[in-house]
């Protein structure tokens, strides 16, 4: 169900013990809630401007803010009685009258026309905002993608379209490079922050080379058998035969079984001379050098392969990688042949050109993980950079919907102003015409009434012997006196002083403390009026409030037969008092539309909230619904009993409890309650001192409370002799603790007293 709202639409809380803590009033608002939950605060916070929003069209100039808290008490209760002016307007001048209400309806018109206008300047805004909400949306969804791609330069942007297009409005608009972009996103904003060493490059002077692979290496022995096996060229398959199989075929061939010649070795021997030797030595020695150095760049080239540092050269840099080691592969099988055919010449591949090839690609990895890693030496400023590019990309893209849409709402934003510069100037004339009415009223006040009125309402609540009378000489000015010597009344207590305060406030709001205050509307704010007031006066200040909210109630609906003012306009009543709190709201709190109900709450770390009284109701429509925070008479007991200060008042307040709870709920009768408690339980009302005897200090104060059940309300029991004046408050409190756990109802204890 929707509040009404009027002039205070919402108040923001950031003093003292609230913080960043809001809520939205409607005509009505009651405020229940312990002492330091922050009444004061919400009291002295209304209507300033840090924490106060208006509804659209209304100023604060247009109300009274009328505040009854200790401030105004001090203010206004001075001097033992002095009481600055009750004004009321009841008697004019015919001439001067006529001149008011012509002014006064000049003033109603041009009001109307002001509500008129202030209507079409919030339509025109609320136009204005649709068309902005659809212009951030489209901007929105344009930069849907840039935004997920760079996502990390994003942060604070993420959620308001509002913050991000303005923010978006106010960048330069540029083309940037997006793939260089995102190769700096990547760097600035990579997952891993991980240095890399960098790849070793390889020397290719390390390859050995040789002449003996061009040349034919064969013996100069002239024996028949030599010459034979020159012939045949097979010097090298001879020589490798023989190393093969010179042990395992003995003296037969081991190729066609046959034995061999005696002097089989000897004919071998004359095949290869000491030239031939020399050579297959340094052949061997060579081949051997070549495949170190083959192994050595292979192992280099496999290290470097196994760097984590990933970058797109690394495909390039397996390929050419393994074009080396397939080159050098048969190059190794080159040098097989010769090494298995010395008398074959070879030539081997120079690889050297690869190498370079891969060396340069080696480089250009070198440059890439320097790269990275001077980006982890200085991430912060690359991302900087990164964010600004960022943003001068996205202006790029948005740049002609932005150009439109300023251009268009400019000359929006230069209507309305013309609009409101009309309404300021008719709000003005309102004004003036307000002083005007002011300076004709004048002459029209009569404080009379007033005065006789609070009067006549000081006898009825108690005030017997005083009354209010015109200072001598000082206009506007009242001084309270006894009637007996008409002399001003001093020793007022707290709860006098404050109701007779009260009462001035009270007829401030009916009346006016302004010569032209009959036509001003007022918001009203009560903090706590019934502090140190005896249950009459709080009796009579419960029922004044109510014809203030009845007075508000007439904005909303009225019904009210006696009283058919309606100039408070919104109505704020706090108080810590649940007696008082039923009283004011009793009738109230079922008109859902116009009356919020709070309660005020202090959580931990000293901070206070406040809570909206609504729950869901179950009838037929739903919605959400008032309930009171104050739930009946006992829970208010039990309230009353954790806050109250004095003995006397502490011993009253638990007489009722256990009154109500043992004798009218649990079905005790008081004697039956002292045997059940003292009797049986006497030893848990009972110390041992230090010295061995017993301290009956709990006992004796147990005996009292219980012998007052069903006594406070009717009587005396004059064999009762016992001063609870002179009894801590800590004590009463723990003693009735005791009860409760001696008659084994400590959950109700602790259910009562919200504990756990």
């Amino acid at each position: 169900m929707d509040r009404i709202k009027t002039a205070i639409q919402k108040i923001t809380l950031n003093d003292n013990t609230f913080s960043g803590e809001s809520f939205e009033p409607t005509l009505i608002n009651f405020f229940f809630g312990n002492n330091g939950t922050g009444k004061s605060t919400i009291a002295k916070s209304i209507g300033l401007p840090a924490t106060t929003e208006w509804v659209p069209g209304a100023v604060p100039t247009d109300y009274d803010l009328l505040v009854y808290n200790e401030e105004f008490i001090i203010n206004n209760i001075q001097s033992y009685g002095n009481i600055p002016g009750v004004f009321t307007i009841t008697q004019q001048n015919a001439t001067i009258k006529a001149e008011v209400d012509k002014k006064a309806s000049a003033a109603s018109n041009l009001r109307s026309k002001i509500k008129s206008n202030g209507e079409a300047i919030i339509a025109e805004q609320e136009k204005q905002k649709k068309i902005d909400a659809a212009y951030e949306k489209s901007i929105w969804d344009l930069t849907d993608a840039a935004r997920s791609k760079y996502k990390e330069t994003q942060v604070g942007f993420t959620r308001d379209k509002k913050k991000f297009v303005a923010h978006l409005e106010g960048c330069s608009p540029e083309d940037i490079d997006e793939t260089a972009l995102a190769q700096l996103y990547a760097l600035a904003y990579g997952a891993e922050d991980t240095r890399y060493i960098e790849y070793r490059g390889v020397d290719a002077s390390t390859i050995p080379t040789t002449s003996l692979l061009q040349e034919s290496i064969v013996g100069s022995s002239d024996t028949a058998f030599a010459k034979f096996v020159h012939a045949l060229n097979a010097s090298g398959w001879l020589s490798q035969g023989h190393k093969a199989y010179q042990y395992e075929a003995g003296k037969k061939c081991p190729y066609c079984q046959q034995d061999l010649p005696v002097n089989f070795e000897d004919d071998l021997a004359s095949c290869f001379d000491e030239q031939y030797k020399k050579s297959i030595s340094e052949l061997e020695q060579f081949v051997t050098a070549y495949k170190a150095v083959m192994n050595a760049i292979y192992s280099l080239l496999t290290k470097n392969s196994k760097n984590p540092f990933s970058c797109d050269l690394l495909p390039e840099y397996k390929a050419k990688f393994d074009l080396f080691m397939e080159r050098a592969q048969n190059n190794v099988s080159l040098l097989k042949q010769k090494t298995d055919n010395p008398s074959q010449t070879i030539a081997l591949p120079d690889l050297t050109d690869t190498l370079r090839e891969l060396n340069s690609i080696i480089e250009q990895i070198n440059a890439k993980i320097k790269e990275h890693n001077a980006v982890l030496d200085d991430r912060s400023k690359k991302q900087q950079d990164c964010i600004e590019q960022v943003w001068h990309l996205i202006a790029f893209m948005c740049k002609s919907e932005i150009a439109v849409h300023k251009s268009e709402k400019g000359r929006h934003e230069a209507d309305i102003a013309t609009m409101t510069q009309q309404l300021n100037q008719e709000k003005t004339n309102v004004e003036d015409l307000q002083r005007d009415i002011g300076r004709l009223n004048q002459n029209t006040v009569n404080t009379t009434a007033a005065k006789d009125s609070i009067n006549a309402l000081l006898k009825p609540a108690g005030f017997q012997g005083f009354g209010l009378r015109e200072k001598p000489g000082t206009q506007y000015v009242y001084e309270l006196i006894r009637e007996d010597d008409e002399k001003i009344a001093k020793g007022l207590s707290e709860g006098e002083r404050n109701f007779i305060a009260f009462l001035y406030f009270y007829h401030m709001i009916i009346g006016s403390q302004s010569d032209d205050g009959k036509t001003a509307n007022k918001i009203v704010v009560i903090d706590d009026p019934v502090s140190s007031m005896d249950s009459g006066s709080m009796f009579t200040v419960a029922s004044l409030v109510r014809d203030l909210i009845a007075i508000c109630y007439n904005n909303y609906e009225m019904t009210e037969q006696e009283n058919h003012h309606d100039h408070i306009k919104q109505i704020f009543c706090l108080t810590h008092n649940p007696y008082f709190f039923k009283e004011i709201s009793y009738n109230r709190i079922v008109e859902n539309e116009c009356v919020n109900i709070y309660e005020l709450k202090k959580l931990e770390g000293n901070k206070s909230v406040v809570t909206p009284c609504t729950h869901s109701d179950d009838c037929v429509g739903g919605g959400m619904v008032n309930y009171s925070p104050v739930k009946n008479t006992y829970d208010a007991l039990w309230s009353e009993f954790c806050t109250a200060q004095e003995s006397l008042s502490l011993m009253n307040v638990t007489r009722r409890i256990l009154e109500y709870y043992f004798l009218q709920i649990c079905g005790y009768s008081s004697g039956d309650l002292r045997t059940e408690l003292l009797d049986k339980h006497q030893k848990d009302f009972e110390a041992t001192l230090p010295d061995g005897s017993v301290d009956k200090t709990d006992y004796n104060l147990a005996s009292a409370i219980i012998a007052v059940l069903n006594i406070g309300a009717r009587g005396f029991n004059d064999g009762l002799y016992f001063d609870i004046s002179a009894t801590q408050p800590s004590q009463i409190r723990s003693v009735f603790k005791t009860i409760f756990f001696a008659a084994g109802q400590q959950q109700h204890y602790y259910l009562m007293m919200n504990l756990h």
